[in-house]
């Protein structure tokens, strides 16, 4: 598999801040199986292979800040170094290959390439906010096509009917793209009150939604209202084989609205279906590789692929019309 410029050399999250603990956690970015563990400096991440038997350390346990193979019980440190072999006095010169590690907007990060760390959005970071990650199971799809649905304005009516858009109930709104080095936006200014359950559950009188890029694999959908924001979904996308993506939501809603435990228990529980509904389509859509049409609708689809490939889209501004 041959990824994308941009994904092939950017970071890529792979744990959630703070749960890394007693035992080590086995991932997988862009086909390399990694482990991640509590360090006595903070996480680690190792190439998930013992370079004595090739046994995956993933497996193993985590000892005194070293993490230890299932096999032999060869013990390794932060830095990949092998620290004590049981049974011998010397210890040989060997290292598992330990990765680079960043914790940054409540995730652990790591890179298998050179690439620049991303900007996030700053809600990852807003103490004003109530904010909460969810890391559901990964999903059967193309990184970029989950991306796009993630952004994607056109298909609720179809794939979320009644739970985000009324299908039979579509009304004018306007929407602006821009453009520029930092990522793609669309804006969607509506007249009347979004249809669908979930808007009305959580949006309240909005004035505006959004979809953000930013690149090369988050995308952060929001709605605003004469007050500031409602409600934000940021979704970092994480490329773990091809045809398979970790997703790592992150919600954010005003404080003091009602008590965080129940936006966060109401917020999951309407998503469920949500997410199975686009899992099902991803999944489908993963068995039909090949190229894409651009649509009228498709606002930030080009900006995805672009930025994605390292050929980002000239910097810009247009304003269109669609029935939302």
């Amino acid at each position: 598999m041959t990824w994308p410029a941009a994904i092939a050399a950017g970071w890529h999250p792979v744990a959630v801040a703070g749960r890394p603990g007693r035992r080590p956690v086995a991932r997988v970015l862009l086909d390399e199986p990694l482990v991640v563990f509590a360090g006595p400096g903070g996480p680690v991440v190792l190439r998930d292979r013992c370079p004595h038997r090739g046994m995956p350390l993933s497996a193993g346990c985590v000892r005194d800040g070293t993490i230890v193979c299932p096999y032999h019980g060869w013990a390794f440190g932060a830095d990949g170094a092998c620290r004590a072999v049981p049974g011998a006095r010397a210890v040989p010169a060997v290292s598992a290959q330990a990765l680079p590690v960043r914790t940054a907007g409540g995730l652990v990060w790591t890179t298998l390439g050179d690439g620049a760390f991303p900007s996030l959005p700053p809600v990852f970071d807003d103490p004003a906010l109530d904010r909460f990650w969810w890391t559901p199971r990964a999903s059967h799809a193309r990184v970029l096509d989950a991306l796009e649905n993630h952004l994607d304005p056109a298909h609720p009516h179809h794939v979320h009917p009644w739970i985000v858009r009324a299908p039979d109930r579509r009304r004018p709104a306007r929407v602006t793209v821009t453009i520029d080095a930092a990522g793609a936006c669309a804006t969607y200014v509506e007249d009347a009150r979004a249809s669908g359950l979930v808007p009305r559950l959580f949006e309240g009188h909005r004035s505006t939604s959004s979809g953000r890029l930013w690149p090369p694999t988050i995308g952060e959908v929001s709605f605003a209202g004469p007050r500031g924001l409602r409600l934000s979904i940021a979704v970092v996308f994480v490329p773990e084989r091809d045809g398979t993506t970790r997703p790592y939501a992150h919600f954010a809603t005003p404080l003091g609205t009602m008590p965080a435990w129940l936006k966060r228990w109401m917020l999951k529980a309407f998503h469920l279906p949500i997410l199975a509904q686009d899992r099902r389509v991803l999944a489908r859509q993963a068995t039909r590789a090949g190229p894409y049409a651009v649509g009228p609708l498709d606002f930030l689809g080009p900006a995805i692929w672009g930025f994605a490939n390292g050929t980002p889209p000239p910097p810009g501004r247009y304003e269109a019309e669609m029935l939302l």
